[in-house]
């Protein structure tokens, strides 16, 4: 991922979605004994060696959104006649071609997406003191009533604003993406092997650097966590947790606190 968090000055706002907390009607996944991720029965992946580009229309005459970068993801809601898949761009829906994605297969045994029965509550240290919330909660919703081309993603419930992502667990790796985006990026690429480096988010390269790492949050000690770099960024994924931390250039940006 991946998780693409803002500065404003000095503090860390989660911004870019403003969901309305008032307008927002969700579907919460019940607590379950065992371990859950979302399907990936929508996902697809970019078919690897291609230019995929996302269209405003099922025609590659319309309009060119964006060109998807490798290792990318997106979200499928349809077929046209044509040959192209609908799929779900920001906050309403745009197009690519069918041909150019392909099915995936979820990822067995140990997960490194979170849990979609479980909340999960975050701290933000550099928020302290700011108009910005220091901890937020992380929801599994279903659906996104006022948008319903939003599924399945977590709602990260902050102030002042809100914020979304998806994640969905792969036999080939954790995709993650902002809503906003449109698309997902290979946060952890599999099997996970220390040293193993693929182009991630926004094409930079991304490296594991530890697979058995023992960290410390505010949440309690996990262990046998996987650790990635991506530009200034590091992301700390416990196993059958998910994201516990992330830091900026070495300070913690985010952290578990339960």
């Amino acid at each position: 991922m991946s998780y693409s968090f803002k500065k404003t000055g000095t503090f860390i706002t989660i911004t870019a979605v403003a969901f309305s907390i008032l307008t927002l009607t969700s579907t919460f996944s019940q607590a379950k004994s065992t371990y859950k991720t979302a399907s990936v029965e929508q996902f697809r992946e970019v078919q690897p060696n291609k230019t995929v580009h996302i269209f405003s229309k099922p025609s590659a005459n319309s309009k060119k959104y964006v060109k998807l970068p490798k290792n990318s993801g997106v979200v499928v809601t349809g077929q046209t006649k044509n040959g192209f898949s609908k799929i779900r761009y920001q906050f309403q829906y745009a197009y690519v071609k069918t041909s150019a994605l392909k099915k995936v297969s979820a990822k067995t045994g140990t997960h490194y997406a979170r849990d979609i029965s479980k909340k999960y509550r975050y701290d933000v240290p550099m928020n302290a003191g700011s108009i910005y919330a220091r901890t937020f909660t992380a929801s599994f919703l279903k659906t996104y009533k006022p948008s319903p081309a939003v599924t399945n993603f977590w709602f990260y419930k902050s102030s002042p604003t809100q914020f979304g992502i998806t994640e969905y667990d792969t036999s080939k790796g954790l995709y993650t993406g902002d809503i906003e985006d449109g698309y997902l990026s290979l946060s952890i690429k599999y099997p996970i092997k220390k040293n193993l480096i693929w182009s991630g988010e926004l094409g930079q390269k991304t490296k594991i650097t530890q697979t058995k790492a023992t960290v410390k949050t505010k949440a309690g000690t996990f262990k046998n966590v996987v650790v990635t770099q991506n530009g200034k960024m590091t992301y700390y994924y416990a196993p059958n947790k998910g994201l516990i931390q992330t830091k900026d250039r070495g300070k913690t940006f985010i952290q578990l606190t339960k």
